[in-house]
């Protein structure tokens, strides 16, 4: 005849699962800059995405002239590598702010929309310097100057956004808070002297703007190598 499990049996099982649940709940604390994250890299996606529709596929040309006309879009190919670049950084970046960023407010969901806001215009900087880089030096310089002065506004968002939160009291860890702060810090300085470039060459404005993007691709923690040493 099969037993009933003893009532102490039983209460030592809703024991242990309660002592489960709590420790699950532990766990799972609610992440309240998840929706912020989840809009952002849908935009920050939508934007490195329209880059590409800016090389266009050449028309029809007689025998052998494919060649020619593809080499012809070099403009295209390397405003793209340049844009693509930066904008992969800055989600890089965006991502290792919100690492830290462990609540919202309305002020930081302002200025990320500001941010966005930058994010979503780069794809026409990038195509009208590509269209322009082969013109006359008159248009290729402005053309350079708003791509680069685009970039510039952009840093300082990045820049006036991380202070705003560090101020309001909602990042975490502050020793990599205060390497990225370090690290930040250069970014007006660099894309202001980026900006220079462009009065002068156009071509050096898309290059410099690469560079630019590989010492925003360094991890932060050098930073703070760099202090302790």
């Amino acid at each position: 005849m099969p037993t009933r499990p003893s009532q102490s049996g039983a209460l030592r099982i809703c024991r242990r699962s309660s002592r489960g649940e709590r420790v699950s709940e532990q766990n799972s604390a609610p992440n309240e800059t998840a929706r912020i994250e989840a809009f952002s890299d849908g935009v920050f996606a939508i934007a490195i995405t329209l880059l590409i529709l800016e090389i266009q596929v050449p028309p029809q040309t007689p025998h052998g002239g494919l060649r020619r006309a593809l080499a012809n879009l070099w403009p295209s190919y390397l405003a793209f590598l340049a844009s693509f670049m930066t904008i992969g950084v800055m989600w890089l970046n965006h991502h290792r702010l919100f690492t830290l960023i462990n609540k919202k407010d309305d002020g930081l969901i302002a200025f990320n929309l500001l941010l966005l806001l930058g994010v979503t215009w780069l794809p026409f900087p990038t195509a009208l310097l590509a269209e322009h880089l082969l013109g006359s030096h008159a248009d290729q310089k402005v053309a350079a100057v708003v791509y680069s002065g685009s970039f510039l506004g952009l840093a300082i968002v990045f820049n006036v956004m991380w202070h705003y939160a560090l101020r309001a009291g909602i990042v975490n860890d502050e020793a990599n808070a205060a390497a990225i702060t370090r690290q930040y810090s250069l970014g007006p300085i660099l894309y202001g002297v980026l900006v220079g470039v462009a009065f002068f060459d156009a071509e050096w404005c898309l290059v410099l703007s690469a560079l630019i993007a590989l010492y925003f691709a360094m991890p932060p923690s050098l930073w703070n190598r760099r202090r302790s040493g």
